[in-house]
């Protein structure tokens, strides 16, 4: 899991109907969005899963 969000400021994160979207970095996919706490709240980051994890799986299937 990826914990992603500004800590103690708050303001970016997915919210409510983002779970299963895209977590990016610098144009790289780093993590599908799961669940959080609110919306954007300072000291609550959203959690994602990470997708390094499942790098081969997703390679091998994709088509």
């Amino acid at each position: 899991m990826i914990c992603a969000g500004i800590l103690d400021v708050g303001g970016r994160d997915a919210c409510q109907g983002d779970s299963g979207g895209p977590l990016y970095y610098q144009n790289i996919l780093v993590g599908i969005v799961s669940w959080g706490q609110g919306c954007a709240q300072a000291f609550y980051p959203g959690v994602s899963t990470n997708v390094a994890s499942y790098t081969n799986w997703i390679i091998s299937t994709a088509v």
